[in-house]
Formats: structure tokens, sequence, C-alpha cells
């Protein structure tokens, strides 16, 4: 990654990396979910899981981001609620208490097998109590995910977004995998009103110090809909929490 980002700094105005599969959200992510329910598929979600757990050197990009879209239908998969349980793994690592982040970890993952955290923070752990080959393991899985990011899309605009499992992937795939800097944090929609989180990028150049930044985006309508629903972005602006809440007593009455 590290000569991605320096041929990106160079100015060059393509996508800086070549997406090796064609992938569109609006139009794949529908059809991509239905195959890993397929028990006859190529792309069933157990399978692939399978893979991916035992580190199967021949999985591909392609086929780790059908997995991830997979997970968003799993019933583990709500990314907004385990937001601090990820921080506390990270925190224990923080304070050194590596062998109490590796017990949480292996709880964690047990239900939320591609928390891009729970896999970088496992490496970390393993790799201060000096068990390399352990530490190698959960790092090639988190570089799997970040890997899968990358072709998903260019990032550089709504439609093109990165797809992101969580709120939290794309500031990871940033500072861990472009080894960039975070600057303005937001959030904003694609044309079909579909969430994405803003993220900018600032980097300096090593050789010139010359400074940059950037925004990419990350899409993550599937994980907001564990929040609000099949509300869009602009119900979301407009309360669509509050909206759904005064459904659900409405059906409730009826009853």
């Amino acid at each position: 990654m590290k000569l991605i980002l320096s041929v990106f700094l160079l100015g060059i105005s393509l996508p800086f990396w070549a997406q090796e599969f064609d992938f569109d959200y609006n139009r794949d992510y529908k059809n991509i979910l239905a195959k890993t329910k397929d028990s006859k598929s190529d792309f069933h979600y157990n399978n692939l899981l399978m893979r991916f757990q035992v580190n199967d050197v021949s999985l591909s990009d392609y086929e780790v981001l059908v997995l991830m879209i997979g997970f968003t239908d799993n019933k583990y998969f709500t990314p907004y609620s385990y937001l601090s349980t990820e921080r506390e793994i990270y925190s224990l690592n923080g304070s050194g208490k590596y062998k109490e982040a590796l017990d949480m970890c292996n709880s964690f993952l047990a239900e939320v097998p591609l928390s891009q955290q729970a896999l970088v923070e496992k490496s970390y752990a393993f790799y201060k109590l000096e068990q390399m080959d352990s530490s190698e393991f959960y790092m090639w899985k988190f570089e799997k995910i970040m890997s899968a990011m990358g072709r998903s899309g260019d990032g550089l605009t709504p439609e093109t977004a990165f797809f992101a499992l969580g709120p939290a992937d794309g500031q990871n795939f940033i500072r861990k995998f472009l080894e960039g800097g975070i600057g303005n944090m937001g959030s904003g929609s694609d044309k079909n009103g579909n969430f994405v989180d803003i993220l900018e990028m600032t980097w300096t150049d090593g050789e010139t110090g010359e400074k940059g930044k950037t925004n990419f985006y990350f899409q993550i309508q599937h994980a907001t809909k564990t929040m609000f629903g099949d509300l869009n972005f602009d119900d979301a602006e407009e309360g669509g929490n509050e909206k759904k809440k005064k459904k659900k007593k409405k059906k409730k009455k009826k009853n």
C-alpha cells in the first residue's frame, strides 16, 4: 500500500489502484446477497466463511467482498452496537493487557468474524506476546478485508464509494491501510439516497514535505439500515428513527 499511496501523492488523476472486478452497490448488492444465501452457489456464505477462517490463500478479493456482503444479513450484524466492544479491545491492548484483549477478541470474533478492529487488535496482541505466526495469521485476515474494500470502488464519489461493513471501517482503511491521517468527517448520500460516510484523508509527502488532502466515500447503507430500517439518508436526516418508532406504536394499537 505504501507504493499505491505514493503514486496517488504524485498527483496521478486516475484511480490510485485498478479495480480487479466491476462492483456497483446499487446494481449488485442485492443480487450478491441472494447468492450468499443459496447453498448451491459457490458464493454461499458458510463456504466462504470457512475458507476465510482457515486463511485459504486462493480466496480472491471479490470473494471476500461477497463474504462481507453475506455477513450484512447475519443476526450478529449490528455494527453500531458493537463499537464499544471494539474500543474496549483497543483500550486493553493500549494498556498492555494483551491476554485480556485476546480473550475478548476470541468471544467477539465468534459472533462477528469480520470485525476489522478485532482482527487487527488480535494480531497486535499476539505480536506483543511474541507469537509471530499467530500475529501474521490474523493480519492476513485484516489485510484481505482491506484489499477487498479497496477493490470495491475508487472511493472518490458517493456512487463509487468503497464498501464498508460499519461506521469505523473507513477510518481503519485510511489510517492502517493507506497510512494517511484523517481530517474532517461527515456523512452524505449517493444518488439513490444510500448512506455514505465521508472521510477526509490528509497526507504529507515524505520527500518534498508537500501536504494534501482528499475526500473518500464509504458505502454503509446496510449498516445504517440496522438502526433506521429501510429509510434512506434524507428520511433519517428528518428524524427517520422517530418516524419508525411512531409507526411501530400505531401497529401495536391496531393489534
